[in-house]
Parts: structure tokens; sequence; C-alpha cells
């Protein structure tokens, strides 16, 4: 008897253009694709969002469809996104050099994550962080990104308990002259822990609706990134809002409300993305073994069929494991099952990349190094 299952290989994407693959909370890595919203093709993930007025503008192309897991984050965490040009990191590199332009990132806070129609797109935005040009340094907010390897950390403000779904933008300006700038963006699901009570009150002016935030007529979108002397540059959208408390210490963080949906399983024993591993049945003869494996190989199925373009190198430590497991089966004494060793594989997030740049804040939070083993 010979079980087992044939891995799905990840569509390339084109070089050049970039995807948010992968969120980091404090300096620790959630692994590839967890929490995070992403398109589901793999060969175009990495491309622009068009047009800027559809609904993909709020998190992308599929990202009107929650994933299974949302990330608990600490009050006032530094988040870390890593933009990468191949989104399975198979190659070095964020985004080409010539896209240059600004960044920002937005948040929302969300009633329910899990309903049924999109969250994402609507009113609800508003913008914690922005970096435009920088007239000191000569360089865009896409070459900081490039310079600190694809990684861009802000800090969050001081909002209230609750689930939200983050999202950072990358703004290409190479051919906004000629009407095609190119928006690179994508949500992560986080659950704020802690935060201080009351609601959150966005100011007439500072909330925004994605799509709507930006025009195609715009100043900041039609720009000749080329132009020389190059005219003062404004980053479209609304203003950067701090909601109330932000860098000054206020708001007492409550602890009632707790994290209830998209909670990682307690008997995960091993995640790709927004899939876990589950212990397979144990067993005290062949036949069970069998049918132990069958279930290791069913789980590893759902892995490689769910992986996003990030990547599936988890599907395969699973697949090995499976193939341990089935190789235990030929004896007529077979018990088990195996304990799994293995481990999720993540990267450690580099020391200078945690550290947020054009912060508004003065109070630098620990950083926990990411071990490398979940």
């Amino acid at each position: 008897m010979k079980l087992g299952f044939l891995g799905l290989g990840l569509a390339l994407s084109a070089s050049a253009h970039t995807l948010f693959t992968t969120l980091f909370i404090n300096g620790e890595n959630q692994g590839d694709g967890t929490c995070v919203r992403m398109p589901r093709d793999g060969a175009t993930a990495n491309g622009p969002v068009h047009p800027i007025t559809g609904n993909d503008m709020a998190c992308g192309r599929d990202g009107a469809k929650a994933v299974a897991f949302t990330c608990p984050t600490p009050h006032r965490a530094t988040l870390t996104f890593e933009f990468r040009m191949h989104p399975d990191g198979r190659e070095p590199g964020p985004i080409a050099a010539s896209h240059k332009g600004p960044c920002a990132v937005y948040l929302k806070r969300v009633d329910d994550m899990y309903a049924a129609d999109d969250v994402a797109a609507g009113p609800g935005w508003f913008k914690i962080w922005q970096d435009g040009y920088s007239n000191e340094t000569g360089k865009w907010c896409v070459d900081r990104l490039i310079e600190n390897h694809g990684f861009l950390s802000v800090r969050l403000p001081a909002v209230p308990t609750g689930y939200y779904l983050v999202r950072p933008e990358i703004l290409a300006l190479h051919n906004a002259a000629r009407g095609d700038a190119e928006f690179y963006t994508g949500c992560a699901q986080i659950y704020v822990e802690q935060g201080p009570d009351g609601a959150l009150e966005v100011p007439p002016g500072k909330d925004a609706r994605i799509p709507g935030h930006v025009s195609p007529d715009d100043g900041g979108v039609r720009f000749d990134v080329h132009a020389r002397p190059l005219p003062a540059y404004v980053v479209p959208g609304p203003g950067v809002f701090a909601p109330k408390g932000q860098g000054q210490g206020q708001g007492a963080p409550t602890r009632r409300a707790k994290q209830t949906a998209g909670k990682r399983p307690g008997d995960c024993v091993l995640k790709n993305a927004n899939w876990c591993a589950r212990p397979v049945p144990g067993f005290s003869d062949a036949r069970g073994c069998w049918t132990s494996a069958q279930n290791c190989y069913d789980q590893g199925e759902r892995c490689w069929r769910t992986a996003p373009p990030s990547g599936n190198v988890n599907c395969k430590t699973w697949q090995d494991y499976c193939g341990s497991l089935e190789a235990t089966c030929t004896s007529a004494a077979a018990s088990g099952p195996p304990q799994f060793r293995g481990g999720e594989e993540t990267a450690a997030l580099p020391e200078k990349a945690a550290k947020p740049w054009n912060d508004v804040f003065s109070r630098s939070p620990r950083i926990r190094r990411p071990s490398s083993e979940a």
C-alpha cells in the first residue's frame, strides 16, 4: 500500500512589482502569509491594483475574504510589513528601484472580521503613517524600503481593543505622469489587546473611504517623478490621524474584551500561512497506522491547496512527516504515531528593520526577537 500526494508548485510572478507577504509584531515573525489577505493567483499576485476606483483598492485582489487567522497584537505594538518582489522569497529584493514613490499605512476597525459581506471596502479607514519624499536626502519612501530590505515598521497608535484591518500601501510613480500610477496594497488582520476604553472617533477630514481615498487626478497620484527640478510633493489621501492618547501615555488599557475569533488552535502542531496541522490519530497496529497516515496526507493536501503566493515551505515539512509515518506502517506491530519534531520555518527580523522610521512616537517598545521555531 502506498499513500501520498503531489505537492503543488507556486506560479512564478512577474519581477519588478511587489507584494505585502509577512507581518511582524514587536519583532516577532507571524509566519509568511499568516493573518495576511493576498491574491490567490501567484502569477499575478505582486501586480498593482487596477482600477484604483474599484473595491480591490481596499485590501488588494481577493482581499474581500477573511483569512482563517487574526493575529493578537499588544496595545501600541510595532508592526513591520515585509514586501517582496518575489512573494515566496525565492529571490531577494522588495521592489524595483525605478518604482519610486510614497508609502502609507491605514487602519480600520471592524465589528465582525468574518462577516459574509466585504468589510474591507467602504468607509471607516484612517491613515496612521505616511512617508513621501525627503528634500534633505533626495530619497523616496520606496528608496528607504529597498535600503531596509523590504521591511516597513510603524508604531500602532493608542486605539481601543478590537479587530482591525491594517493596510500598508505603496504608490509607484514611475509612469504616473502618463496616468499609470501603480498602487500596491494588502491587509493584515489583527486583534488589538488591552487598548484604552471608549469608542474610536475619527474626526471629519481624517476618515477615509477606500476606494475613494485617492483620485487618479490627485496631484500626488498624477505626478512626474522624473521632472527636474522636482516639484513639491504631497502624499495623497487624508492626513495622518493619531487617536487621543497616542504617544502621551493617556487612555488606560482595559482587560475586559478578549479575542474570540481567528485564534490559532491550541493543538496546532505546524502552521503554513493560515493552515494548521493537527495531531494525527494514534494507532497500535498496521491497519490503524495506514488510517493515521492517510489522515496526515489529507491534512497535507489542504496545506498545498491553500498555500498563498508567499510560499508552501511548511507544507513540505508536513509531507516529510507523513512519509516517515507511512514508513512505520509496514510493520505488523506498528504503534504510534511518531512524534512530530519539525517546526515552522520563519526568518528573523533584522534589528535595523525593527525600528520605525518617520516615527511620531518617542517611546521605544521592547522588541522581542523571534525564535527559529514557532
